[in-house]
């Protein structure tokens, strides 16, 4: 199937909006980079797919941070994205894992446990708005969908999904969200909620099994009227360097810096992209010199 790509667009006449996003490519690279089990794989990769469809609406220089922060073996899954589509993620646990449900499915909610879900939103004027409400199945589209309502007083429909394979390479990720606007009736709810009720596989599996974006739309829209306003590319991308990790070292303090030089070298992982960093003597020693 062709690349990642986010789409916009309305449906029903104008009385809805909607937005897809095929992530397979993005949940890959983060599965690989971070050697998560399943599970896990399952529940980043939905978190960064929701990010990336919330991310969709900022502006300029903004971003969105999603945190999950569930009783559950994963402990933690976080993910921050931007209105450039890029998004990046981790797992506190990613070596977590559980039994398949009984309907063969793999466990998110039950991974994730119960706990929050905290939304912070960076504004271009420097602002933060954070909103937090209680998980509801830890399933996170559900989780999502009672954030928009209960934060946000807008009722929303989403599908959040990644399918990973024996092998544990992802197959298929993406999620769908539509929103009806303040002209939607009480039947264009309906044939929204008839639309997406008789489909006949998740969005993860239709994803797989479509060539393009465009037939998996057709797929999820069914007879619905809809339009396509704009395509956007989203990608997995970090904002970690050595430079950004050596200001880090610098606020450790002189005592700590010195021992790491008497020690000889040091190395430091990015939580989100698993990146690593070597620091030699030369390398500690300026950072001294800074601190």
């Amino acid at each position: 199937m062709q690349q990642d790509e986010l789409w916009i667009g309305t449906m029903l006449e104008g009385n809805a909006r909607w937005v897809l996003v095929k992530t397979t490519d993005i949940v890959e690279e983060a599965r690989r980079r971070h050697g998560m089990s399943p599970v896990a794989t399952a529940a980043l990769g939905r978190l960064m797919t929701g990010t990336l469809i919330l991310a969709s609406a900022l502006k300029g220089e903004e971003s969105i941070t999603l945190r999950l922060l569930g009783d559950g073996p994963l402990e933690g899954v976080v993910a921050v994205g931007n209105a450039r589509g890029e998004v990046r993620g981790y797992v506190r646990e990613p070596l977590a894992d559980l039994p398949l449900k009984a309907s063969g499915k793999l466990d998110v909610g039950g991974a994730v446990g119960l706990g929050e879900l905290s939304v912070s939103r960076s504004l271009q004027n420097g602002e933060v708005f954070t909103g937090t409400v209680p998980l509801v199945s830890g399933e996170i589209a559900e989780d999502l969908v009672h954030y928009l309502l209960t934060s946000e007083q807008i009722l929303s429909a989403m599908l959040l999904g990644v399918l990973v394979e024996k092998d544990y390479h992802v197959a298929g990720a993406g999620g769908l969200l539509i929103q009806p606007l303040p002209g939607a009736t009480e039947e264009d709810i309906q044939a929204i909620e008839s639309q997406l009720g008789q489909l006949q596989m998740g969005i993860s599996e239709l994803i797989a099994q479509s060539q393009t974006i465009d037939e998996l739309l057709g797929h999820l829209m069914g007879q619905l009227p809809h339009h396509v306003l704009e395509r956007r590319k989203v990608t997995f991308s970090c904002t970690c360097s050595k430079e950004r990790l050596s200001d880090t070292l610098v606020s450790i303090g002189k005592k700590e810096i010195a021992d790491l030089i008497s020690d000889g070298n040091a190395e430091m992982v990015c939580h989100f992209c698993n990146e690593h960093y070597q620091f030699n003597k030369e390398d500690l020693q300026q950072i001294l010199e800074r601190a």
